[in-house]
């Protein structure tokens, strides 16, 4: 009687190769039906003097909502919320007539409990130091190893100082969901009523 040749049983009882699972994708995140929408403007009001010879990087200041924030009709943010900005880089001018440096980041408005994070931030000057316009400068690559949120750049021939109650325009940085009405459900926060016909109860 034949024999098979040595190893060939072995061969034939070894299991086929499994291929590994194919990757599942996480579910898609729900869509912000109630939202406060990404580079939405907001108009600010500085709470803190801050110029390029009193201020020092690092240094945090305080801001304050102009202008109530409304969606759909319905205040979501109210005129007068806090807000919080950082000191990126400041320095003074020199003796030599070297113009004074000064870059301010717009960080948050305080919402609740939450942030509301802020960026591409314009801020007017109007002190006799410094008359004029400022831009909007992303220093972020220049002067940050990390992304930095709101930038304004001030660079006179002088020390530059922003005084308190100076305007400010800044953008919303991200989408950002608005709290629920009080005694509402998410459900029927996020469905807008129909108007009744006329004549209707």
């Amino acid at each position: 009687m034949a024999q098979d040749p040595p190893g060939t049983a072995a061969a034939s009882a070894a299991p086929a190769p499994v291929s590994p699972p194919a990757p599942v994708s996480p579910p898609a995140a729900p869509a912000c039906t109630a939202c406060i929408p990404a580079l939405s403007p907001v108009e600010l009001v500085l709470d803190t003097e801050v110029g390029s010879k009193i201020s020092k990087t690092g240094d945090t200041f305080a801001f304050h909502l102009a202008r109530a924030i409304v969606i759909d009709g319905r205040e979501v943010v109210p005129a007068g919320s806090a807000g919080q900005g950082e000191v990126i880089h400041a320095k003074k001018a020199g003796g030599s007539g070297t113009a004074g440096e000064l870059v301010l980041a717009a960080r948050f408005l305080v919402v609740g409990s939450q942030h509301l994070r802020l960026r591409s931030m314009h801020i007017a000057q109007q002190s006799a130091d410094a008359i004029g316009k400022i831009d909007a400068f992303n220093a972020a690559t220049v002067m940050s190893p990390v992304p930095v949120a709101l930038i304004g750049f001030a660079l006179t021939g002088s020390n530059s100082v922003f005084p308190k109650g100076t305007p400010a325009i800044a953008k919303t940085a991200e989408a950002f969901p608005v709290p629920a009405p009080a005694g509402s459900s998410p459900a029927a926060d996020q469905t807008h009523p129909q108007a009744s016909p006329p004549g209707g109860e």
